[in-house]
């Protein structure tokens, strides 16, 4: 017998979509230990951008609000430096995962992005 599914009238279609396992373009259901890595390692991307924009931020207005000290104008300095530096880390890491997720595509799971 088979499995009696509640669907809405004229949604047949996206039920589909989001049931059928060989869809590329399928969210990740969290099956497998792959697809839980691959979700936290695309929020930990956007938490290290986040951190780093915001070091950025809070380093220009340091900046602004040093008045001409050389001592909090060096500490700003330093600030948006870092910033930058982590910006850069973490858009590198952003694109060897996805050149790494290209080239070793793998059978299930696989990066979301």
């Amino acid at each position: 017998m088979k499995d009696l599914k509640p669907t809405i009238p004229g949604l047949k279609d996206i039920y589909d979509f989001y049931t059928d396992r060989t869809n590329p373009y399928q969210p990740n259901k969290f099956d497998t230990l792959g697809d839980v890595l691959s979700g936290l390692l695309v929020v930990l991307f956007y938490v290290a951008i986040f951190i780093a924009f915001y070091f950025l931020v809070w380093g220009a207005l340091s900046y602004i609000f040093a008045m001409g000290q050389k001592e909090n104008l060096a500490k700003a300095r330093a600030r948006i430096t870092w910033a930058i530096i982590g910006l850069v880390v973490t858009i590198l890491a952003f694109a060897v995962a996805k050149f790494a997720s290209e080239i070793f595509k793998p059978t299930t799971g696989g990066l979301p992005f």
